[in-house]
């Protein structure tokens, strides 16, 4: 049976009740009990207060009775601490936990002083609400996208999940909730005619970045497994390389290698003869490179490297895909009329390209494209790649309208 014990203001109003319901009896004989605090509305009559109240009770002892009572003493910021090293010690990888941790500075802000037992769908609602003011966003003063919004949904739903798998909550508040939509927006990519105009203009670069622009062409890898790619990595005599690390970058920690993305990233792919011979070129130059440095080169065994032989920072194959775009599209404006102007280039465009023109092409089907692209699963590969499959669709329709509407028949 509950014991039900009024708290009162100075004034001697009925602000809140405090619920309690036996647990337990230690060996020094002390009783301990679940708790729990119920705040009614001010705008409630007496009736419907006690009415609000027995209800609260009801569900609070089946809650206890069935171990599903969460632990009032815990806010939701100590609990998202603790979800968060336990996420560690099961080996998440280090940018997501520090993404996590970045999130949660604001979210923390908003409802880290609730405590589990009290936190509504109402609550999560109103913080949405607050993110979406302007001031926000650190890099333009504006508001934070829809999309950073459903980030901070997306951990609040993993931290909950955590604590009613551990039975303290009964479901999952972020359920409830309903964060902003995000509007789906195309995968930008590359024609045929944008890579082959690259292409054109690469042999006038630096053969080291001719090489890392023909490996993100040709590869359609992520821009952190380019940049972690190593010597050892290459066969030569098949014509392949091998995908099993991943390079990136933390403000934290610097630059730092860890695995890939998912298992399913873990691959070998194979690259065209005309890559392989780059390749050899390349390592040559970097061979004679690495004789005159002498004791100022760090032998790392990474293909780009910086000219001490350290790997390159992720972001420059970034910058030097933005640096390639407007240098060429002056030379365009200027000396080539024939050729349309570069789109914005950037290493995850040609990943997309990749994906998009072995779709269209017709010669192999998605899961071997998700493969070659290490998802971890096919349907990521169909989400992405929607508007493509749906044009190869219409494209399959015209050709069964073709060869059975349009062809003449003999009677």
């Amino acid at each position: 049976m509950a014991n039900i014990q009024p708290r009162k203001n100075k004034e001697g109003k009925i602000i809140a009740y405090r619920i309690k319901v036996y647990k337990y009896t230690d060996e020094l004989g002390k009783k301990h009990f679940y708790e729990k605090s119920f705040k009614p509305d001010e705008k409630w009559s007496e009736k419907k207060t006690q009415t609000e109240l027995n209800k609260e009770v009801v569900l609070f002892e089946k809650q206890c009775k069935d171990g599903l009572t969460a632990d009032n003493k815990q806010t939701f910021q100590n609990y998202a601490k603790y979800v968060l090293d336990l996420k560690a010690r099961n080996g998440i990888k280090y940018r997501t936990l520090e993404r996590y941790e970045e999130l949660l500075t604001r979210i923390n802000k908003g409802i880290g002083h609730f405590k589990l037992s009290e936190l509504k769908p109402q609550h999560l609602n109103k913080l949405y609400e607050q993110l979406a003011q302007n001031g926000l966003n650190k890099n333009t003063g504006g508001r934070l996208s829809n999309k950073t919004i459903r980030e901070h949904h997306r951990i609040i739903h993993t931290i909950l999940a955590q604590a009613t798998k551990e039975m303290l909550l009964p479901y999952n508040i972020a359920d409830r909730a309903e964060p902003p939509k995000v509007k789906h927006s195309e995968a930008h990519f590359l024609t045929l005619d944008d890579i082959q105009n690259v292409l054109f203009f690469l042999k006038n670069e630096p053969i080291k970045w001719q090489v890392a622009l023909n490996l993100l062409i040709f590869t359609g890898c992520r821009r952190g497994e380019i940049a972690g790619l190593k010597w050892d990595k290459i066969d030569f005599t098949n014509n392949s390389i091998k995908i099993d690390n991943n390079l990136l970058y933390s403000a934290k920690k610097g630059i730092y290698t860890d695995l890939p993305k998912t298992e399913q990233s873990k691959r070998t792919i194979s690259i065209p003869a005309e890559l392989i011979d780059l390749l050899k070129e390349y390592k040559k130059e970097q061979n004679k490179l690495r004789l005159e440095r002498g004791t100022k080169w760090n032998y790392t065994g990474y293909i780009l490297t910086q000219e001490n032989g350290n790997p390159i920072h992720p972001d420059t194959l970034t910058d030097y895909c933005n640096k390639f775009t407007i240098k060429y599209n002056k030379i365009i404006s200027k000396e080539y009329s024939n050729f349309k102007s570069l789109p914005h280039l950037n290493p995850h465009a040609f990943r997309h390209s990749q994906a998009s023109l072995l779709i269209q092409s017709g010669k192999c089907s998605i899961v071997e494209v998700s493969k070659r692209l290490g998802h971890a699963k096919v349907s990521t590969t169909t989400d992405i790649y929607s508007h493509i499959l749906h044009q190869k669709d219409v494209m399959l329709s015209d050709t069964l309208s073709d060869m059975i509407l349009k062809t003449k028949t003999a009677f």
